[in-house]
């Protein structure tokens, strides 16, 4: 393998036999060479589950890979194959480089074994001799924070626990390739916030493969991903387009159906924009023309035609800056009879990851809302742009009907809003605050006694 890639994965296939019954498993044992033997035609008594069906990527030394999908799409099976766990049926994988990975809870435990001696046992599987363990054993200590649970059974464990101790291992073993499932989402913020940060620092060194079915911990951590249904790959690139599309195929699972994708014009949707005026066409007037380049989904029997955004002086938006107040309004147009109509949108950095929104049905009804056939509303919205770092950002928009928790999804549209930000002042973070007051005191003491004083006093 190039010495540029640390994970070379070619057609990879793995399958299961399922028996019905377990007398099955002796009849496939016994029938088939007999059957072979005289001559007879040959029965199997299982059927074969497709865990990973053709799966092949590449992923270079220091990139940091998401895997995204659903329950049951092969995520875990794939980095188990990955690791080592599990060997493919066919096809070939290729690693460079020492491997950790931190699979299902309890992989690499030993139950009746303390966590203390657990941690040789883990620390040799991936490669390291006693006396390296015995080095490493305070810091992993340190790490895991589970105090005087490291001498007690692993048995005796919670799943949050067991997570603590694996990754306190994996993370002192000095590996080139991290392989991380989803186990870390039944931590407590603190520890997670810690793995957190002792990712990103691996990632300035390390190759690291990411398996999760939230986005907005992959769009977070990669800028790469791969998304995986039924064991095949349905995408493959950037981590916001690959998201885009998990979110597209959840819909369409939801539903129960393909979604329809409009490349041109929306079905019920006519040229002109009846609803608004010639002069909101141009820069920054979106218009459905301007729309049909975006990624959109839905089942289109309701359409959003045109969204546009302006300023407090009316004038289409390109860049903002901070307490820029703005005013997004969404034109939309139904084919069929809408009850309660949920209109709302996402502002997103350039990695995909949501800073804010909003939508229609945060905002409580009296009554419920009837639109008939071929009804064309718009949804308006006014908010203060926060103080955001300097860069490119979009909108996306959506329409839907129900309400909050339960709702039929129209129509989705990624990124059909782009403009720059042009901050002010230095933004610490995604999103910045205005601070009215910053300083420090050189009289601390009168400070404490005063509020000491207060306090006394309002008891």
């Amino acid at each position: 393998m190039s010495s540029d890639f640390a994970i070379r994965l070619r057609d990879v296939r793995k399958t299961y036999r399922l028996f019905h019954r377990p007398s099955d498993r002796v009849k496939q044992w016994v029938m088939p060479p007999l059957q072979r033997r005289f001559g007879w035609s040959r029965t199997d008594y299982y059927r074969e589950h497709v865990a990973l069906d053709g799966v092949s990527f590449e992923v270079r030394k220091g990139e940091t890979l998401g895997v995204i999908g659903r329950n049951g799409s092969g995520k875990s099976t794939l980095l188990q194959v990955m690791s080592g766990v599990l060997h493919p049926t066919s096809g070939t994988v290729e690693i460079d480089g020492r491997v950790a990975a931190l699979l299902e809870l309890g992989a690499g435990f030993h139950p009746e074994f303390t966590g203390r001696e657990n941690i040789f046992l883990n620390a040799s599987l991936f490669g390291l001799s006693k006396q390296e363990t015995e080095d490493r054993v305070d810091a992993i200590l340190s790490f895991a924070d589970i105090g005087s649970y490291i001498d007690q059974a692993v048995k005796t464990y919670s799943s949050g626990m067991h997570v603590r101790l694996a990754f306190a291992v994996i993370a002192h073993v000095q590996a080139d390739i991290l392989l991380i499932d989803e186990a870390l989402a039944v931590g407590d913020a603190f520890f997670v916030q810690k793995c957190m940060r002792f990712l990103r620092e691996f990632m300035e060194r390390g190759t690291v493969v990411f398996v999760s079915h939230d986005s907005t911990a992959v769009l977070s951590l990669c800028r790469k991903a791969l998304l995986l249904d039924q064991g095949r790959v349905l995408g493959l690139g950037e981590a916001k387009m690959v998201c885009d599309r998990y979110l597209q195929h959840l819909y369409e699972s939801h539903e129960g159906r393909e979604s329809v994708v409009p490349h041109n014009e929306p079905a019920g949707a006519e040229s002109s924009d009846k609803a608004s005026s010639e002069s909101d066409r141009g820069v920054g007037g979106f218009g459905w023309d301007n729309l049909a380049d975006a990624r959109a989904f839905g089942d289109l029997k309701a359409v959003i035609e045109k969204i546009v955004l302006r300023d407090s002086q009316g004038r289409f938006v390109s860049c903002v800056t901070r307490q820029d107040r703005l005013s997004l309004r969404v034109w939309c147009k139904t084919s069929v009879s809408l009850a309660n109509p949920l209109v709302g949108f996402l502002v997103r950095d350039r990695f995909g990851q949501v800073l804010f929104g909003h939508n229609t049905g945060r905002t409580s009804l009296e009554s419920v809302i009837m639109l008939p056939p071929g009804t064309r509303f718009v949804a308006e919205f006014e908010f203060v742009m926060p103080q955001l770092r300097k860069g490119s950002y979009s909108l996306s928009v959506a329409l839907a009907e129900g309400t909050q928790q339960e709702h039929i999804q129209h129509h989705w549209i990624n990124d059909a809003v782009v403009f720059e930000s042009m901050p002010t002042e230095h933004c610490f973070g995604f999103i910045g605050v205005e601070v009215f007051q910053a300083c420090i005191s050189r009289d601390v003491d009168r400070e404490y006694q005063d509020e000491a004083t207060s306090n006394s006093l309002t008891m």
